[in-house]
């Protein structure tokens, strides 16, 4: 799978080599990485697997922000001067590995390799894919923000795949694997809807051959078709 974030704009050496400055860390399904109003003060380079980002409201309830794939880095605010307390919990979502550093010496690493340009790309532009969903949603109708949240993580997590899923891609037609369990509770509350409108939205687009769901997985049989949805097609 390719590698995003930071780690995709480097070089297989030069990602090698980032990893290998830190110390490994391994996470099971559903360990927290960091927690919500935790000190920070350690950043993840995440080499393996995916990561959800959620926080947590002040009725208690979790809203998922995020989701996170290898190259990504994680814990970025703690590199800005004064840190702070983490304002997400970060949990592995399947089996994760992560390189781990101090704040400080992951800003001096990235500075002596001369990566501070590649960081605060990645960073950046993170933060406006962020900020593109957040204002689509809001101002989609609701009929949209299903398709629009799912072509968000097929885009995030997806790996494109030619085998068939149950009754498989037609002739010509791009699919895409998403391997993570997503209750319709928890991409309900990422687009935005109920969880009545989002069990009906999965039947209309299943009924069209668009997407085939699992417990563990979500696969869009037919990325244009999302696309155009999306978009209000």
């Amino acid at each position: 799978m390719p590698r995003r974030g930071l780690g995709g704009l480097l070089d297989d050496r030069q990602w090698a080599r980032l990893l290998a400055e830190g110390s490994r860390a391994r996470f099971s399904p559903g360990e927290a990485l960091m927690r919500q109003g935790d000190p920070g003060s350690t950043v993840h380079l995440l080499a393996e697997g995916q990561a959800r980002v959620v926080r947590l409201r002040a009725d208690g309830t979790l809203v998922p922000l995020a989701f996170r794939a290898a190259g990504d880095v994680l814990g970025e605010p703690m590199l800005l001067p004064g840190g702070g307390e983490r304002s997400a919990t970060v949990t592995a979502v399947g089996p994760c590995a992560t390189a781990v550093f101090p704040a400080e010496r992951f800003r001096r690493i990235v500075g002596e390799r001369g990566l501070e340009a590649a960081l605060w790309e990645s960073t950046l532009a993170r933060q406006m894919e962020s900020d593109a969903l957040r204002a689509e949603q809001a101002a989609l109708p609701a009929e949209q923000r299903l398709p629009v949240a799912l072509l968000y993580l097929a885009r995030a997590l997806g790996v494109p795949t030619a085998a068939p899923i149950t009754d498989g891609p037609g002739p010509g037609r791009r699919a895409v694997l998403v391997r993570i369990p997503l209750p319709q509770r928890e991409i309900a509350e990422f687009a935005g809807l109920s969880r009545t409108s989002v069990a009906a939205a999965y039947t209309r687009m299943r009924q069209r051959g668009l997407i085939r769901t699992g417990r563990s997985y979500v696969a869009v049989l037919d990325m244009a078709a999302l696309e155009a949805l999306a978009e209000g097609g």
